[in-house]
């Protein structure tokens, strides 16, 4: 059984392949963390699940969005608008909720994407995410004989995931470190990446190569996706918050002695320039980036979590 101090070690280690399976897995350890029983003893619980939590994730927006969805909880609760008789039964279907909304988003995104690929097109990839698998499984089963091309996106190898799990699907892949994108991805009708978070005008946070991915493609006329649904799109960055940095550790890079005038640099996530992506595909449809900031709605941030996210992005490098 999946505990809450289990899961903040995998999100620290960044063990998590896409934003799909992290949100899944933070609400089933949330799910089975609670305890309390008294309504006041509940609230305080929550809280420190997002606190917890907060502590070791990186500005990965669905998590984020989870946490907040959990602090208006609290808040409604705290003022009487959330009636309810068994808050911790609530809690559980608030739960319960959001994993449904996420999967539907997948599923949404999914058959958006698939119809961008016409039978037989080569595609191409970077990195993990659960809403561009769920694109190529789409047309996998519209019987579109499709081929890949995919990488390796070190550090941690998180590419070979990648491969193995195209593969399973029947997709025949071309796969290459990351030095290889210029040689493999010419010839590829699109490509697709997911996203961490989408700022408001548009720029996107993905896993660090896909800003050279998106170059390539540039360079060779290749339009270049963002599979994304809405709860990606972070409404700080509207109110002016800049996307926290996530400097990770060197040994993740190499294990070897580093003479001290010098040092590893090891950043998981970097900011793609919006005139670089041909379109972010949502559960609401295939959309500019440039529209991203007139769908978001910060009005909906809890304004303790608003609170928290200063601090937390108080002490950070900024991307933006």
């Amino acid at each position: 059984m999946l505990r809450l101090k289990e899961y903040c070690d995998r999100v620290r280690d960044d063990a998590y392949g896409g934003s799909v399976e992290l949100v899944e897995d933070g609400i089933t350890a949330m799910a089975n963390e609670i305890r309390a029983t008294e309504p006041k003893d509940i609230m305080t619980e929550i809280e420190g699940y997002v606190d917890s939590v907060l502590a070791v994730t990186s500005p990965i927006l669905p998590l984020i969005h989870l946490l907040n969805r959990c602090m208006c909880f609290t808040e409604e609760s705290a003022v009487g608008t959330q009636k309810c008789s068994d808050p911790r039964e609530a809690f559980l279907e608030l739960l319960e909720e959001i994993r449904q909304e996420q999967r539907q988003c997948v599923d949404k995104i999914g058959k958006v994407g698939s119809r961008l690929i016409a039978r037989r097109d080569k595609v191409a990839t970077f990195s993990t995410s659960g809403s561009v698998m769920e694109i190529l499984k789409n047309a996998v089963t519209e019987g579109k004989e499709i081929t890949a091309a995919a990488f390796e996106a070190r550090p941690n190898s998180e590419g070979y995931r990648t491969l193995q799990e195209i593969s399973e699907l029947g997709i025949p892949v071309t796969f290459g470190c990351d030095a290889l994108l210029c040689k493999l991805v010419p010839g590829s009708k699109m490509f697709f990446i997911g996203a961490d978070a989408i700022s408001s005008t548009g720029e996107v946070y993905a896993k660090t190569g896909s800003y050279l991915a998106a170059l390539v493609c540039s360079e060779f006329g290749i339009p270049f996706y963002v599979a994304a649904d809405t709860s990606k799109f972070d409404p700080l960055s509207l109110l002016g918050f800049p996307i926290k940095d996530s400097l990770r550790p060197a040994s993740e890079v190499t294990d070897m002695d580093i003479p001290e005038i010098s040092e590893v640099i090891n950043i998981s996530f970097e900011l793609i320039p919006a005139k670089l992506v041909t379109g972010i595909i949502t559960e609401k449809g295939l959309i500019s980036p440039h529209a991203v900031g007139l769908m978001m709605k910060p009005e909906t941030m809890s304004s303790s979590m608003i609170h928290k996210l200063e601090a937390w992005r108080e002490n950070c490098d900024k991307l933006i």
